[in-house]
């Protein structure tokens, strides 16, 4: 089953499922599809080859690669305006869930050991939500809101 997105669609049309014309797009992600795409979103682009088959998938062709690469840099760099938030975000986030996961362990630990926990699910965090939202932005399942500025002025 694959996620599909249709663009030029007349929300208010039923039967615009029915229109063949050239300016209707279909895009079919089935989840091999999606787990690539995001493997090159979060794996250093030097090691997604070498990851790619290690998770079962087949590998890509290289000029597939080479497009599936410059892909990537493209939908990260589509979140460059976000990128004051997420600093601000990431760690706040990351602080919450170690500290979540040390009180489900039961364990406690000293304040280094703490601190480099938050570290790693900072590397987690930053992986996963850049990833994300960068798809979802590429799909058009989000956008950036007309007029909303970026900057120091959402930080109050």
């Amino acid at each position: 089953m694959g996620l599909f997105s249709r663009k030029n669609k007349d929300e208010d049309n039923p039967l615009d499922a029915l229109n063949t014309d050239d300016d209707l797009q279909v895009d079919i992600y089935t989840p091999q599809m999606l787990t690539k795409r995001l493997a090159w979103d979060i794996v250093p682009c030097s090691e997604v080859e070498r990851l790619i088959p290690l998770m079962g998938l087949t590998p890509d062709s290289p000029d597939v690669s080479d497009m599936e690469h410059k892909a990537s840099h493209d939908r990260i760099d589509a979140l460059a305006p976000l990128k004051e938030m997420l600093a601000l975000f990431i760690p706040i986030v990351s602080g919450i869930t170690a500290s979540a996961m040390l009180v489900n362990s039961g364990n406690s630990v000293d304040e280094e050991t703490a601190a480099v926990l938050q570290r790693h699910h900072s590397v987690v965090v930053r992986a996963g939500i850049v990833a994300i939202l960068a798809n979802l932005l590429d799909m058009g399942i989000i956008s950036y809101a007309d007029g909303v500025q970026f900057g120091d002025e959402l930080l109050g």
